[in-house]
């Protein structure tokens, strides 16, 4: 079913859009969360190889999400003014970028496993099993970017339920996958940590299809080869100029990541598995956020081509209040429950404790977070993604790295309190850029008080 991003009321549209993204993301990363689950049943020394092992992967993903978004912006906008032509050529060079690009990233990542966890402070005892988990996970690796890249290049036409629910399929089939291949049930040999990445790298497989036979049925891969290769260095300088600041804009967080496990290694290796274990579930229930900034970025960006401002202000309220709110139902659901939630993943009694309490120290500031993520979101949908590539890179360069590593003197705690800091700081320079940028386009909105807007909205709710 597709949505008219020009049409429909902007909140419905919105909603409609987040709700099936959401759910599509919630199977995708119940991937590693599921993998997290089942490796936990091992050991804590399988734990701390997934964790280590799962740095590598949020960096392929942050590669070619951030692609795929540049992508998204291109295709959005000319969708906006109805130029299919551009549309299918632009999806085409992409698709083929996605591909040649993520077979040499692959490669060259099987080639140096070793050398990069040795950095990363994995000692002898935790690399053979990384290397079971990675390797197979890479050589699958092409078949997740392509399904990444075809999965934008729908939502940006309008096409958001079905690609989603591909993914909720391929969630399930990575369910039981990790349960037959990781303990060996049905006939089939114990794989271990092993079992945990071919089930994922199968359920890439039906994702890849999938998306492959959606972009065909939208008829988004029918184009005049002749003009495609006549127009590829356009095409692919338009790619390159959206696409390498979302690029970096996408791949601060998995470098960011990477930094943090070794801060974490240089602590414990119950420190990088509890730290594993909660940023799987912090991903998990940010979903809503992230569902609605990844909604958010196609529309605004259909609409700026259709030069319909009202509704691209209209959006930017929809998603300053759900990051507010939905944050601080993130934040009350961890306080309540994190520490049974913990225990479903290990029955290490420190990798419990240092997971629950990165919670009671960083939930708080989630607030702040989703502002944040929304953020960088509108600024790509108004493409201006060099504002969001700043705001990421003074998030992590500026506040998260200083502040952990001033942090880490005081053990893992200390850690936990400087992403806590990081998180709160960035939503407010969010907030100050955003406010900056409605002021220099004489935006309505910057006549607005989003604490006002809180306080109406809080008495609304009173009233009912």
């Amino acid at each position: 079913m597709k949505q008219d991003l020009i049409k429909d009321e902007t909140n419905s549209v919105l909603f409609s859009m987040s709700l099936p993204i959401s759910i599509g993301m919630l199977s995708t990363f119940l991937f590693q969360v599921i993998d997290t689950y089942f490796v936990g049943q091992l050991g804590s020394n399988e734990l701390a190889a997934l964790s280590f092992a799962s740095t590598i992967y949020f960096l392929v993903v942050g590669l070619f999400m951030g692609l795929a978004v540049g992508v998204s912006i291109i295709i959005g906008k000319a969708k906006g003014t109805e130029n299919t032509e551009k549309v299918n050529q632009t999806a085409a060079v992409a698709l083929s970028l996605s591909v040649i690009s993520s077979i040499t990233f692959s490669l060259a990542g099987i080639q140096f496993v070793e050398p990069i966890f040795s950095a990363l402070g994995a000692d002898e005892v935790i690399i053979p099993l990384i290397k079971q988990y990675i390797i197979p996970l890479l050589w699958g690796v092409p078949l997740l970017t392509t399904g990444l890249m075809a999965g934008g290049i729908l939502r940006a036409t309008g096409n958001i339920r079905t690609p989603e629910i591909i993914m909720g399929i391929a969630g399930i089939i990575n369910l039981f996958l990790d349960y037959v291949l990781i303990f060996g049930r049905f006939g089939f040999s114990k794989m271990g940590i092993e079992g945990a990445a071919m089930a994922t790298v199968y359920s890439w497989v039906f994702v890849f299809i999938g998306m492959m036979i959606l972009l065909k049925r939208d008829r988004i891969l029918k184009i005049n080869l002749k003009d495609t290769v006549s127009k590829l260095t356009s095409t692919l300088k338009e790619i390159g100029q959206l696409g390498l600041p979302t690029i970096i804009t996408q791949m601060v967080a998995p470098l960011t990541l990477t930094y943090l496990t070794f801060l974490f290694a240089r602590q414990t290796s119950e420190a990088v598995a509890a730290f594993g274990v909660a940023s799987r579930i912090q991903t998990l229930l940010m979903i809503g956020i992230l569902g609605v900034s990844t909604a958010i970025t196609p529309f605004i960006a259909q609409n700026l081509g259709a030069k319909q401002q009202s509704r691209i202000n209209e959006s930017i309220a929809f998603g300053g209040r759900a990051s507010t709110y939905l944050g601080l139902l993130v934040s009350i659901l961890l306080i309540l429950f994190i520490r049974p939630i913990a225990g479903l993943f290990s029955e290490d009694v420190e990798v419990i404790h240092y997971t629950s309490m990165y919670f009671y120290i960083v939930s708080a500031s989630y607030i702040f977070y989703g502002l944040f993520i929304i953020t960088s979101s509108i600024f790509n949908g108004l493409q201006l993604p060099l504002n969001s590539m700043k705001i990421m890179l003074v998030k992590s360069l500026l506040f998260t790295v200083p502040l952990t590593w001033a942090g880490s003197y005081f053990g893992v705690l200390g850690i936990f309190f400087g992403i806590s800091i990081g998180n709160i700081l960035a939503g407010l320079l969010a907030s100050f850029e955003m406010q900056k940028h409605f002021k220099k386009e004489g935006s309505s909105l910057a006549k607005v008080s989003i604490w006002s807007e809180y306080k109406k909205d809080f008495q609304r709710l009173i009233k009912r």
